[in-house]
């Protein structure tokens, strides 16, 4: 089933745009902390702090950076395919950047654009479903030309992040700044030709992304 278009291009474009600019923020934020607290103090232990607390968060903010960048942009000096070794390098810092701890299982090779940049927003939208932090384990299957994605989540408390049933069923739900990564990757799969499914099995969260018929 595809997808049900509930957003407008601009409202689209304001809402991704607010979820990145929100994600950002936090490391930003803790980056000019850490200035003001070097600028303030003068105790060694404190600005030893500060300097940590500014290497941290700049490394965060330029993960975040770099992964919107790839997930989302669409550069021309890309071309139509994605190094998926380079795409590892990239979505491994993102993912790893806070609780989350990434398996690979993804076979070396270039991949056309939008089916990798799908595999990478998967990851985006799957960290929600172990919000305590735990496994993800992505895996491909078939080949580079028609992959097929499992994304398994395993962590306590893991579940099924509201709405996303729904969306990826193609149901007409409302979408806001926080489900809209959801619905992108539901919206990207059309392009892909590719469905997008989530549920429950046993205590994992797994999330399928396979070649439509």
């Amino acid at each position: 089933m595809s997808v049900a278009v509930v957003l407008d291009d601009l409202h689209l474009t304001a809402f991704m745009s607010s979820k990145i600019c929100h994600d950002l923020v936090g490391p930003v934020g803790a980056i000019n902390n850490g200035l003001e607290l070097l600028d303030e103090e003068t105790d060694e232990q404190t600005r030893a702090y500060a300097f940590e607390l500014i290497q941290f968060s700049a490394a965060a903010a330029r993960a975040r950076l770099e992964y919107a960048r790839l997930a989302f942009g669409a550069s021309t000096a890309m071309g139509s395919e994605i190094d998926l070794r380079h795409a590892e390098g990239i979505v491994r810092a993102f993912v790893e950047e806070g609780k989350h701890k990434l398996h690979w299982d993804v076979p070396a090779g270039n991949m056309e654009k939008n089916r990798a940049r799908l595999l990478m927003i998967l990851l985006a939208v799957v960290m929600p479903a172990i919000p305590a932090g735990g496994d993800i384990m992505a895996k491909m299957t078939g080949t580079l030309a028609e992959p097929q994605f499992e994304l398994r989540c395993r962590g306590r408390g893991a579940r099924i992040p509201e709405g996303l049933e729904d969306i990826f069923a193609g149901q007409a739900v409302a979408v806001d700044p926080r489900s809209v990564i959801g619905y992108y990757a539901a919206r990207l799969a059309n392009a892909a030709n590719m469905a997008l499914t989530v549920r429950k099995e046993s205590t994992d969260i797994v999330f399928d992304a396979t070649p439509r018929a």
